[in-house]
């Protein structure tokens, strides 16, 4: 339930922050931080693909995290992202947790996070993209952080939406004035290098690049700038695990649906 009141601290904090500067996703991401004390919080807008462009992560442990789901292909934040609904997941060293997210789960808290919140920015019939929030402990949102983070969402959207308004065309680019989203595009520059030396279709090109992070246990990030510096050049032959854009559909059919503001 957002409460006006909440609205008004909200709004207040972000035009604080931003110092009279005109207001950006970082300052938006930040106060969620802040207002929610939480240990991290990350932005992801939605693709054609299915994996979102991370454009925002409070901390370097934020951004990999967003980087973590993408180069595994599930977790929390591609459920909400793909399936339109919120992804409460405490307790990622549970086994159910482990069972639902085999890949993500276990490198989660490798990194220190043991709770993940995913919640879709939507609106009408078009998804913007996913707000992330992580929690170093297990423990689950309270109804009153439940609140907040719900309130958090719809100033989150209606930023969104006012840059996409100010912007020529709309694109995620001309919307994000952060580093990571630049940075990324690294990411895009090898999977078309991969296109080009494998002559494979872009999906196949990407899925390679990310199999290969997986495998030698590297971030996806820095096997993209090895190949667009020509470092790295992947194999013709090479087969990574052609499954991993499934696994996350797969496990949704059997999740028992807890995201829906249901917490545990």
């Amino acid at each position: 339930m957002v409460i006006e009141q909440d609205l008004a601290r909200i709004y207040e904090a972000i035009r604080a922050l931003a110092g009279g500067s005109p207001v950006a996703l970082r300052h938006v991401a930040q106060v969620c931080r802040d207002v929610l004390a939480v240990d991290g919080v990350g932005v992801r807008l939605a693709d054609q693909r299915g994996l979102g462009e991370p454009v925002y992560a409070t901390d370097p442990r934020a951004e990999r995290m967003l980087e973590l789901q993408i180069t595994v292909g599930e977790g929390p934040g591609l459920t909400a992202l793909r399936r339109r609904f919120a992804v409460l997941s405490a307790g990622l060293d549970e086994p159910r947790r482990i069972r639902q997210w085999p890949l993500f789960a276990p490198a989660a808290v490798d990194e220190g996070i043991r709770a993940m919140f995913a919640f879709p920015l939507a609106t009408g019939a078009a998804s913007m993209g996913v707000l992330e929030i992580y929690r170093a402990s297990g423990r689950t949102l309270s109804d009153a952080e439940l609140d907040l983070a719900l309130t958090m969402v719809q100033v989150m959207t209606g930023h969104l939406l006012g840059q996409v308004a100010r912007s020529a065309g709309g694109d995620a680019e001309a919307m994000i004035d952060e580093g990571l989203y630049h940075r990324w595009r690294t990411v895009h520059h090898a999977t078309g290098t991969l296109v080009a030396q494998l002559g494979c279709p872009v999906t196949e090109a990407l899925l390679r690049l990310r199999a290969h992070a997986y495998v030698t246990g590297r971030r996806l990030s820095e096997v993209a700038d090895d190949v667009t510096a020509g470092v790295l050049r992947l194999p013709s032959d090479y087969h990574g695990d052609r499954e991993k854009n499934d696994s996350e559909d797969r496990r949704d059919e059997g999740d028992d649906g807890e995201g829906r503001r249901r917490t545990e």
